[in-house]
This record gives structure tokens, sequence and C-alpha cells, in this order.
């Protein structure tokens, strides 16, 4: 059974969920997920997050493989998402001292987006690699 998430929709709009992608977690029933034009506060921090991701990615000179840094810590023998595991908790040791909130959300921001890496080197592992 499909079943379909919806956030806030401007009134007087229709949307063709037949269009609309197909998430799923862990066997559960795939959720289709609606876009929408209205206020949504996790889309606004998932754009703020990939966008934080992409500029990580152009510093650290991934080129074409983002991951590319991520997973050269295999070299010295370390699991990548282990590694992520390792730096979010730098990060949320950093969130015991005293922080403004900026730097709170900062940091926040900073675990999603090792967790969003250790959820990409896991799916990437799962997954044949091209060579």
């Amino acid at each position: 059974m499909t079943q379909t998430l919806r956030t806030d929709q401007p009134s007087g709009q229709s949307m063709d969920e037949s269009n609309l992608p197909l998430v799923s977690l862990r066997g559960e029933s795939p959720i289709r997920v609606i876009k929408t034009d209205g206020d949504d506060p996790y889309r606004n921090i998932t754009d703020k997050l990939h966008a934080l991701l992409s500029r990580k990615r152009n510093y650290y000179g991934c080129g074409e493989d983002p991951l590319s840094n991520a997973l050269g810590v295999e070299e010295d023998g370390i699991e990548p998402w282990r590694y992520q595991l390792a730096r979010i908790g730098e990060k949320r040791r950093r969130l015991q001292g005293q922080l403004s909130k900026e730097d709170i959300i900062e940091t926040l921001y900073d675990i999603a987006g090792h967790a969003a890496v250790a959820i990409a080197t896991l799916s990437r592992d799962s997954q044949p690699r091209q060579r």
C-alpha cells in the first residue's frame, strides 16, 4: 500500500501524484512525497544542507566523485561511515559548551551533513561499483 505524505498545499492548486517519487525506509510501505509551494521548513533545511555539502565538496576538491574525500579514510583502514560517526561525536560534544543560537544551528547542520555522508557511503557500499 502506498501512502502519501502531504505538506501544506496552496488552496486551489491540484497536484498530479502519479509523477511524484516513492520513498521508503527499511521495508515500510512506500510514501509518495508531495512537493508544495508553501513554506516547508524541512525543505528549507535540506536545501541549505545540500548547499553546505556542495560547498564542502568543492572545498575538498572532490571533482567528479562527491564521496572521494569521505572514502579516503579507507586507505587508513577506517570504514567511512564510522569515521563520519566519530565526527558526529565531536560535534555533539561541541553542543555541550556555551554556544550562541547561531553556533548551535551551524553545529546541527554539521551533524546532519556527517550523517548524510555516512548514509551515502553505506548506500554506495551496497551498490555495485562501476570502474
